[in-house]
C-alpha cells in the first residue's frame, strides 16, 4: 500500500509541476505553489465481525490546512470494487475536518477504503489529506444466551455462524433479558439484578465482553437500575433510575463514559427507524419520537393506561405495537395509533406483525399466523427446540439451540 501510495504522490507531484511550468496570462488564476500531504484517522463501525449486507459507518478526521478543495473522495480496494460512500457529510470544526459517510459491502473479503481531501491554504498552495482504513467482512455471527439446565437464572452466552462447527462460548452470565446487541470491539447486553421478581419492570446492570475475553464487565457510568436497553449503529440507549428514584430515558455513544437525559419519566423504551417509542411513568401511556427530540406524539387513548409496574408491557414489531393494558387486555396498533385489534385469538407470544399478518408462538412450540383482518388461523412449523434465539420473520428463518447448545437454522416459504 505504501509503495502504490508514493507511486500516487510521485504522479500527481509530477503533474503539478509540468502545469506550473507553463506561463500564465494576466488574467490567468494564480498558480499553485506546491502540493504537501498530512495523514489523518479512519475509523469504521462495526470493525466486530462484519457481516454481508450489514451498513459500515466511517468516520476520517483530517487536520485542517484550509478550505476545501472540490468533494470529499472515498475510493474503495477489495472484491466488491463498485462499492459506492453512501450520506458522505463533512463538518468543518476549528482544527480539523470530520468527513463521514456509509457503504453496505455485498462480498466478503478483505477491504481498503480511502479518503482524499484536498485544501487549499492561505498562500494559494495545496494540501491533500488522505486517510485509510481496512476491514474485513465475513459470515454471520449469531449471539444467544442458553440458561443452565439446573438454574434457569445462569446460563452462558454463544456465538455462532451457522456452520457445520460447534457454538463458540463467549461468557458465562446471569439471567440475560432483552437482545444481546453486537458493538464495535465488544457485544453488550442487559443483566437482571433481581431475577425473582415475577412481575413488573426487572432492574438491571449493563455488561459488555470484549472481543477476544471471556471476562463479562460492567458498565459503570449505566448504573445498576436499567429497565431497557437498545443499541442502533453507534448509539446506545437505556431508560434507568435515578438515585432519587426519577425515571430517566438516556443516550450515549458507544464506548463512552458519559450518558445524555434526553426525557424525564420514562421507565422503558426502544428505538425502531428513527423513533423513540417509550412509557411515559406519570400517565401510564404510549409515546412516539422522533431521535432528535422532535414530534412527540401520544400513540394510545387518554382512557388507556398501562402500568409496567404491575405487569403491562408494550412490543414494537416491524408494522405494529403490541401493548398489555392494566386490565390485562391485549391490543394492537399501528405505529401511528391506529387501533388494529383486540388480539383475543392469540394465545400465544407474539414475535411479528408485518404484511397483514401476526405471528406468534403458542404453547405447544409451533409457530402460527393470523391474518389482520380475519380469524383465518395457519400452522407454519413446528418447533421442538430448548431454546429459540431469534424468529425473522421477514427472512422467513429461525434459529434455536438444541440440548448440545449447537445452533440450528430452518426456514420456512
Amino acid at each position: 500500500m505504501d509503495k502504490k501510495f508514493k507511486r500516487l504522490t510521485a504522479c500527481v507531484f509530477s503533474a503539478i509541476l509540468l502545469c506550473t511550468a507553463i506561463p500564465v496570462t494576466s488574467d490567468a488564476a494564480p498558480k499553485v505553489k506546491s502540493k504537501g500531504y498530512v495523514a489523518g484517522n479512519l475509523t469504521l463501525f462495526p470493525q466486530l465481525d462484519v457481516n454481508v449486507g450489514e451498513k459500515v459507518t466511517v468516520t476520517a478526521t483530517i487536520a485542517k490546512h484550509g478550505k476545501i478543495k472540490g468533494d470529499a473522495e472515498f475510493r474503495f480496494t477489495g472484491p466488491d470494487e463498485d462499492l459506492v460512500m453512501e450520506d458522505v457529510k463533512v463538518i468543518e470544526g476549528k482544527e480539523q475536518y470530520e468527513v463521514t459517510g456509509t457503504f453496505t459491502p455485498s462480498e466478503k473479503g478483505k477491504y481498503e477504503i480511502k479518503l482524499m481531501l484536498t485544501m487549499k491554504g492561505e498562500e494559494k498552495d495545496e494540501i491533500q489529506g488522505a486517510a485509510s482504513g481496512l476491514i474485513r467482512v465475513g459470515d454471520e455471527w449469531k449471539y444467544f444466551f442458553v440458561a443452565d439446565k439446573d438454574n434457569k437464572l445462569k446460563g452462558t452466552i454463544y456465538k455462532d455462524k451457522l456452520v457445520n462447527e460447534s457454538p463458540m462460548k463467549v461468557s458465562q452470565a446471569n439471567q440475560v433479558t432483552g437482545k444481546i446487541f453486537r458493538g464495535n470491539q465488544e457485544i453488550y447486553y442487559l443483566q437482571v439484578n433481581e431475577p425473582t421478581a415475577e412481575k413488573g419492570l426487572q432492574k438491571g446492570s449493563l455488561y459488555k465482553v470484549k472481543q477476544g475475553s471471556s471476562t463479562p464487565e460492567a458498565v459503570k457510568f449505566a448504573g445498576d437500575k436499567l429497565t431497557s436497553f437498545v443499541m442502533d449503529e453507534s448509539d446506545m440507549y437505556f431508560t434507568a433510575y435515578t438515585v432519587d428514584n426519577r425515571a430517566m430515558l438516556y443516550k450515549a455513544k458507544i464506548n463512552s463514559d458519559k450518558k445524555e437525559e434526553v426525557l424525564e419519566n420514562v421507565d422503558y423504551a426502544t428505538v425502531s427507524n428513527g423513533w423513540y417509542y417509550f412509557h411515559d411513568s406519570r400517565d401510564q401511556r404510549l409515546y412516539k419520537m422522533k431521535l432528535d427530540g422532535t414530534e412527540k406524539t401520544k400513540l394510545t387513548k387518554d382512557d388507556t393506561k398501562i402500568d409496567v409496574s404491575k405487569g403491562g408491557s408494550f412490543e414494537v414489531y416491524t408494522d405494529a405495537i403490541a401493548y398489555v393494558d392494566s386490565s390485562s387486555r391485549h391490543v394492537l396498533i399501528s405505529k401511528e395509533g391506529k387501533h388494529l385489534q383486540d388480539g383475543k385469538q392469540i394465545k400465544g407470544k407474539i414475535t411479528d406483525v408485518v404484511g397483514g399478518n401476526i405471528f406468534y408462538l403458542d404453547s405447544d412450540k409451533a409457530l402460527y399466523r393470523t391474518q389482520l383482518a380475519s380469524d383465518k388461523t395457519e400452522k407454519i412449523m413446528d418447533l421442538k427446540s430448548d431454546s429459540i434465539v431469534e424468529i425473522n420473520i421477514p427472512a422467513q428463518y429461525i434459529l434455536y439451540a438444541k440440548t448440545n447448545n449447537e445452533l440450528y437454522k430452518v426456514q420456512w416459504k
